[in-house]
This record gives C-alpha cells, structure tokens and sequence, in this order.
C-alpha cells in the first residue's frame, strides 16, 4: 500500500516538473481583411476595345506580425454552372509577403472582364500566411458592351417605325399602284376601247398620280375606282358603244356631206355631235347615247326637210321667172332670206321651225298662186304678197376682255422641300433617342447581367424597340383624330 502511494507521487512530481520546464502555447494572430467580400458589377470588353481591367482594393490587417502572406484566385462559378470565370482573369498584387501589426498591407486585386461571359459568377479569395487562412467570398456580376443591345433596339425601333410608315403610306400606294397597274394592262388588250372612255379613264389615272404625288391616299382611291367603273361600264356595253359610236361617225359623214356644212344650224349640231362624242363615257347606259343619237338624227332630218322646201321655192321660182323675168331679183331676195332663216334656226327650238315652216309653205302657195296666174292670161300679173327680208348675220361677237396675269406667289420650292426633309428626319430622330432611350435603360442599363440569356434578353429588347413604335404611332393616330389645334 505504502508502495503504491510512492509511485503516483513519483509520476505528479515528474509531470509538474515536465510543465514547468515545457515553453508557453504561442497564440494565433488576428487577422482580417477588408471588405469582408467582394462585388464587381462590370461589362464585357468587345475584342476591338481596349478596356482596362477592373480594380478592388483589400486591406489586410492583423494583430501580429504573420510572414508568408500569399493570396490565390479561385475560378468562379456562373450561376447556372454553364460557364466560369477562370482564375487567370483574377490577380491580386502583393506588395509584400509580410504584414506588421498596425501597419496594414493594401492589395490591389485586378478583374479582367475581356474573358468572361455574361451572368453572375460567385467564388472565394483565399488568403495564406503561415500561421493560417483565410477566405474572401466574391460576386462578379457582368452584361454584355452596351454596343449590340444598343444596336438590336435601334433594330426594332427601325423595324417598328418602317413598317408604321409602311402601313400609313406604302402599302396604300402599293395598293392604288396595283390596282392602276391592272386597269392599264386592261386597257391595252382591248384596240378598239372608245376614245371618250380612254380619255376619261387616263384622266382618272393622271388624278391618281397627282394624289399620290402629294400623299392624298383617299383622293386617289376615289380615283382609281372611278377609273375602275369607267373602264367596267365600258366592258358591260362593249358591242352597244361600239356599234353607238360607229352611228356618230356616220352622222358627222352626213353632215360634212350637206351643201352648206358651214351653216349655224349645221354648225350647232357638229358642236352637239363633237359633245357627245366626248361625253360618251359619261353617259349611263348605251340607251342613254341612243337617245341622243335620235335626237339629233331629227335635227338633222329637220334642216333636210326645211332644204327640200327651199328648193322646192327655187324651182318655183324658175318657173316663175320664165313667165316674168322682172320678177327674178325679187324672188331671188326671198329665197335668199329664207335659206338664211333657215341656217340661222335652233336645232332644238322645234316652234321656231314650225313657225318657219309655215311660213314657206305660204310662200310656195303664193308663188304658186302668181304661176297660176300667169299660165292661165288673166290679165295683169298682181303683186307678189311675199316681202323679202335682209338678213344681217355679220356682227361680230364681242370678244370678253383678256385677264391680267395673276402676280405668281413669291415661294422658293427648294427651301420648302428641304425644311420639310430636315423637319421629317429631326422628327424620327427624337422619336429613336426617345424609345431606344427608355427601353434601353429599362432592359440593359438595369439590368447587370444582361446577356446571361442571350435569346431572351435580346429578343426582349428587339420585342420592345418595334412594340414602342408601334405603340406610339397608335398613340399618333388616335390624338390626330381628336382634331385638336395644331394637330393634322
């Protein structure tokens, strides 16, 4: 027992002296670095730019003195995981491999964007020194250069802004041009289209063109389909008008044909005839020509009847005169004023013709009467009851005094042109910096990693640039449409 106490005496006593000898623990440094992490926001740097790398500065510090100091670069992982960011684009500069207590090292730490893809990459800084470690948590978060976003917006602005223009102005003029198109190439088929329906049909087209030219859409629709039921009247009809028209032409032989084609009467009725045959396109139907055809084959058949009963005075009066050659001048005074009552008569007036109808019919029982007379020797020859009438068809008509020349507005054509080309494309312009500038700070500038879903982000910014276009010319039409002052 007394043994036994002896020996664990013995062991206290050489493990207190084995404490006492052995050296005091050395305690751990205080070592911290500041930031505690890192976050770079920045852009890719095209390869035909010269970017310069982005800086982050850490401030190490520690309590004691630590030797050793190394910090390396990890690669960072994008958040999908499809892609990383290397260590290589990562590199801290030390200045010095030691660090004093209450004298803080500063390290530069330099991200070389150029290499990596768009998205947000997150990892670690790892700090050595000899006595231990220590990790920096590091978030880098990139978009793609502002250069291709910016380019595809201004696309879809474009795009959208070409085809609102397009909608308001090119496709009604590629719709009117068309349909001229096909009206032309109707009427070149056809070689025997009456002269009144192509003129009144090329009249139309010239008015499309001119409506056009001044971006009237409306005025040269109305145009082009009146050209359209001018040309379809034409082809409901076609072998009434032909057959119309041949009847006119063979009226005009007629008249050219009459003994005095240069009379009034035979004049005024050329001038109808030339008339209708201009207006031929305007007339309803083929009957309503037809009816004017009859009329005036009437008025034709009147003056040939009026020209047989001059003649029918004429011979008379020959007969007459035979009997009595004093009598001739006088006859001859007469029949004169009646051929020249007769010219000098309105087509259309049928009363006047009676009248002067009558009134030769009397004249021929007068002379008749007088050969009677004279045929039969009962004595003295009475007086012809018939007085002849001078006919004064030699005033001239008045010609209308000539109108002065309207002084010509004082305009310069170029300049007006070019302010409204300047104002045009100074109006567009505004409207591109305007749209691409909202949607491009909304969709890009917003947003730090744009390009990480490249078919998304950019079909967004293409979507948007051509869907605000569209927006505002909607927006256009429907203040336009209010009428207010100022506003056309």
């Amino acid at each position: 027992m007394k043994r036994g106490q002896k020996t664990i005496m013995g062991l206290l006593s050489l493990t207190l002296g084995l404490v006492l000898v052995a050296p005091p623990a050395k305690a751990e440094p205080a070592v911290t670095v500041t930031p505690s992490s890192v976050t770079v926001v920045g852009t890719q740097c095209p390869i035909f730019f010269n970017c310069p790398p982005v800086k982050r500065h850490l401030l190490v510090q520690t309590n004691q003195a630590i030797a050793n100091l190394k910090i390396l670069s990890l690669d960072l992982n994008r958040a999908d995981g499809a892609t990383v960011l290397p260590a290589t684009a990562i590199r801290p500069i030390l200045t010095a491999t030691s660090v004093q207590p209450n004298q803080p090292l500063t390290v530069p730490v330099q991200f070389d964007l150029s290499v990596a893809h768009s998205g947000e990459f997150s990892g670690v800084l790892l700090a050595i020194y000899s006595d231990g470690q220590l990790t920096v948590p590091v978030i880098v978060r990139v978009k793609d250069h502002w250069l291709w976003p910016l380019l595809v917006l201004l696309l879809g602005v474009g795009v959208g802004i070409g085809v609102s223009a397009y909608r308001t102005e090119g496709r009604n003029r590629d719709e009117i041009v068309v349909q001229v198109g096909r009206i032309r190439t109707q009427i070149k088929a056809d070689p025997e289209l009456a002269k009144s329906f192509l003129v009144k049909i090329d009249g139309y087209l010239i008015e499309v063109e001119t409506a056009l030219t001044n971006k009237r859409w409306e005025q040269a629709q109305q145009a082009v389909a009146q050209a359209q039921t001018v040309w379809d009247k034409w082809r409901k009809g076609r072998e009434d008008w032909l057959a119309l028209i041949k009847s006119l032409a063979s009226l005009g032989n007629s008249l050219e044909n009459l003994n005095n084609p240069d009379a009034p009467y035979v004049q005024t009725v050329r001038t109808q005839l030339e008339n209708i045959e201009r207006q031929v396109s305007d007339k309803e139907s083929p009957q309503q020509l037809s009816e004017d055809l009859i009329n005036l084959r009437q008025q034709l058949v009147r003056y040939l009847q009026g020209q047989a009963k001059v003649n029918q005075f004429d011979n008379l009066r020959n007969e007459l005169t035979e009997l009595a050659p004093e009598e001739d001048k006088s006859l001859r005074r007469i029949s004169k004023s009646l051929q020249q009552e007769l010219d000098s008569l309105s087509p259309t007036d049928l009363e006047a013709f009676k009248i002067w109808q009558q009134k030769v019919e009397d004249e021929i029982d007068r002379i008749d009467q007088t050969i009677k007379q004279h045929a039969g020797n009962e004595g003295a020859r009475g007086p012809l009851l018939i007085t002849a009438r001078d006919f004064d068809d030699t005033s001239p008509s008045r010609l209308p005094d000539p109108v002065p020349d309207a002084r010509p507005l004082q305009v310069n054509p170029v300049q007006a042109t070019r302010n409204l080309i300047i104002f045009n494309w100074i109006g567009y312009a505004i409207a591109v910096i305007l749209l691409a500038g909202a949607g491009f700070g909304q969709l890009y500038v917003a947003q730090p990693t744009f390009g990480a879903n490249r078919w998304t982000d950019y079909f967004a910014l293409l979507a948007w640039g051509f869907g605000a276009e569209a927006t505002r010319d909607a927006i256009t039409k429907v203040v336009r449409d209010w009428k207010l002052p100022g506003l056309s």
